[in-house]
């Protein structure tokens, strides 16, 4: 195994490194200042697909010709701008699938969150001795509970047993936790939920398995999004199922083989589907389409590398204007 051997370089010599080889800067400041505070490291992410191609899938160090460091620059800040745009979506979609699920398993009893009866039995079911999945996400759950200076956590510590309803619980919950326990609940309720959605199967009926699957994916992209790293031509962990697509008439055609999954384009579709059946407008998807539409190729990249595929403008549910 090789030992790493990069020695420390001050950003005044990362931008003349850069300049050696074939990046074109026109102002060594501002490159050196946007080097100490975005970081080579970070930067270099975006600048590998305008380093030269070599053989299969290699890249040399060197930069294709023409490359300026303004570009690299600009992708990252259009990458930036995507995923602050998705957690403003991610965020609505959240809180409109919490109160989903606390109404409705709320139906079946305040505390019907603790109740293995109220669940899915592999969600609660015990495996060679192992604590059960809601035995871990309720460890969870007690742990936000209790690190929680929300007023209404206090009130009912102070005035009740301690134990949080199940509609007050889901206001505690992040992404992953309410991810989980949607997978949890009986598959009548996930189906419930899922046709107030518009996620529907090949009978018109609610397809809770998909939208299990379309939550999964959103956590994972959300958590890119939050800790900051790179989702441009990204490949995606947690992938849509095709086959979930196929029956939701607004999204059928992300089934088709040549819609890949493994970057944002399909998620993004998702989003909007999301957002347009939990009451918001077309303004964030007219938004994002605008940005990505100009910004991508003013950097000398096209679409296709976020898995963008031909004719989307036509396709819901990029059409109509601002």
């Amino acid at each position: 195994m090789a030992t790493y051997a990069k020695p420390h370089l001050a950003f005044a010599d990362q931008v003349q490194l850069l300049k050696s080889r074939g990046l074109v800067i026109d102002d060594d400041a501002e490159a050196e200042h946007l080097l100490s505070s975005i970081g080579y490291y970070r930067l270099s992410g975006y600048w590998y697909v305008y380093r030269r191609r070599l053989d299969g899938s290699r890249r040399a160090d060197t930069f294709v010709d023409g490359t300026t460091f303004r570009q690299v620059v600009q992708l990252y800040d259009t990458d930036r701008r995507l995923k602050l745009h998705l957690l403003d979506s991610l965020e609505r979609i959240e809180i409109a699938v919490r109160v989903m699920i606390g109404f409705t398993l709320g139906r079946r009893g305040a505390y019907a969150h603790l109740a293995a009866g109220n669940l899915d039995g592999r969600f609660t079911q015990s495996r060679s001795g192992q604590p059960s999945t809601h035995d871990r996400w309720l460890r969870k759950v007690l742990a936000a509970q209790g690190r929680s200076s929300e007023d209404f956590v206090q009130h009912f510590q102070s005035k009740y047993d301690g134990r949080l309803p199940v509609w007050v619980v889901t206001e505690i919950l992040d992404f992953g936790s309410m991810s989980y326990l949607f997978q949890g609940l009986k598959s009548t309720d996930r189906n419930e939920i899922a046709a107030r959605l518009g996620v529907v199967d090949q009978s018109g009926g609610g397809n809770g398995t998909a939208l299990a699957n379309w939550l999964r994916v959103l956590n994972y992209v959300r958590n890119v999004c939050a800790h900051h790293s790179r989702l441009w031509n990204r490949n995606l962990v947690d992938q849509l199922a095709p086959r979930h697509l196929r029956s939701v008439p607004d999204l059928h055609a992300l089934a088709r083989r040549e819609v890949s999954h493994s970057r944002i384009y399909s998620t993004l579709c998702i989003v909007a589907f999301l957002l347009s059946r939990t009451g918001h407008g077309p303004q964030w998807t007219l938004q994002a389409r605008d940005l990505l539409s100009t910004k991508i190729p003013s950097c000398g990249r096209g679409l296709h590398e976020l898995g963008f595929p031909s004719g989307w403008r036509a396709e819901h549910p990029w059409t109509g204007d601002l």
